[in-house]
């Protein structure tokens, strides 16, 4: 009998697509692609796949099981017992309740640790008891960064780290371009020059001292851009808004919320950007600023945690808890075209350093090792 790869596929298919979900989207299609057709796997869904995944070959299945609350810990975890895979792969960190198999799972972030005050006491709870879980069941963990790595390392010491490996998220060379002369730049008819931020509209995020930044910029002479913030609204959005009707008139109007952006539009909101601008306080990866680097846009982001790491040397790197340092590296882009230049350049040599082809591929020969594992 063949071995059965069985692969949890439901955080894909959330309504709005946030990091884990996108990641839980890419993993598995390119996971698919380096098994190319050489093992079983089973998709394990709440809601129908349609061609998400692309054509499924005959050693995919998909088992659609629909049910209402708690659908990983009960309902997947009886499809487990009653229907055992050899091998179980989690990308998102939340390994059913009764899970008699081998798993892998992907660790993104221990945010929930450093922030617990951004979290409801049964949100805390329920993160705790999950992440433990998890990492003392995982047969193997995937860490997406050395912080990832780290940050399980110090919250849970008592884990074998040999079972930690570090694969870094792809990039979507074929989504995140650069700003082509046929382009219709639908975002720059609406709002003019404009720095972006995409994320959610949450204190982690670091959005109070990016409108504070962004205050102090707009002091200058020949600054005219705008400041997008574009996600949903989260933890601390109020407060936000508070520190945006306090500005002057003339800066209020050019802070722009448009919420949630589509799939379809992120892209072409991303290269149409004139900065890219993301100062987070906390990540586990930073998938964005890669995806900037590729659309060919400068970025400036945190010197904490991942971002450093995923960056490299190719944005301005800046104290995420200093304001005026932020304003700062916005003010050398706008006012310094050749380190404007030389940073987009940086950007897309380094953005070619990620792919989900090589993540797939790595991931996968984390899946086997686990599936050899006695």
């Amino acid at each position: 009998m063949d071995e059965i790869i069985g692969v949890d596929v439901s955080r894909a298919f959330k309504g709005f697509l946030s990091g884990t979900e996108y990641y839980s989207k890419e993993i598995t299609r390119s996971v698919l692609e380096a098994g190319n057709d050489k093992y079983k796997f089973r998709l394990y869904s709440n809601k129908p796949i349609g061609n998400t995944f692309g054509k499924l070959s005959s050693k995919i299945e998909s088992r659609i099981i629909p049910f209402p609350r708690f659908w990983t810990q009960l309902r997947l975890s009886f499809e487990i017992v009653t229907h055992k895979p050899s091998v179980l792969f989690v990308p998102a960190h939340t390994i059913p309740l009764i899970c008699p198999t081998k798993t892998v799972v992907t660790v993104h972030d221990l945010g929930f640790m450093h922030y617990p005050e951004l979290y409801r006491p049964i949100e805390r709870f329920m993160h705790k008891y999950i992440m433990s879980y998890a990492i003392k069941k995982a047969t193997k963990i995937v860490a997406i960064s050395q912080a990832t790595k780290d940050d399980i390392l110090k919250f849970y010491p008592k884990i074998d780290a040999s079972k930690i490996r570090i694969v870094y998220q792809g990039l979507n060379h074929k989504r995140f371009r650069p700003v082509k002369p046929t382009d219709d730049l639908k975002y720059r008819k609406q709002y003019g020059k404009y720095i972006l931020f995409v994320g959610r509209i949450e204190e982690r995020k670091n959005i109070a001292r990016m409108i504070e930044a962004f205050a102090l910029l707009k002091k200058e002479r020949g600054v005219d851009h705008k400041l997008v913030l574009a996600g949903r609204p989260r933890y601390g959005y109020n407060r936000f808004m508070e520190i945006i009707d306090k500005l002057p008139s003339n800066i209020q109007k050019d802070i722009i919320l448009p919420g949630y952006i589509s799939d379809n539009d992120l892209p072409i909101l991303l290269r149409e950007a004139d900065i890219f601008l993301y100062p987070s306080l906390f990540e586990g990866f930073g998938l964005p600023i890669l995806e900037a680097y590729a659309s060919g846009v400068p970025v400036v982001t945190s010197n904490v945690t991942s971002m450093p790491e995923v960056a490299g040397k190719a944005a301005l790197i800046v104290n995420p808890y200093k304001t005026l340092e932020i304003a700062s590296a916005l003010s050398q882009i706008i006012h310094k075209p050749k380190l404007r230049d030389d940073l987009i350049y940086a950007g897309k040599k380094r953005a070619l350093k990620f792919n989900w082809e090589i993540t797939g591929q790595q991931t996968l020969e984390i899946i086997l090792d686990a599936l050899k594992k006695k």
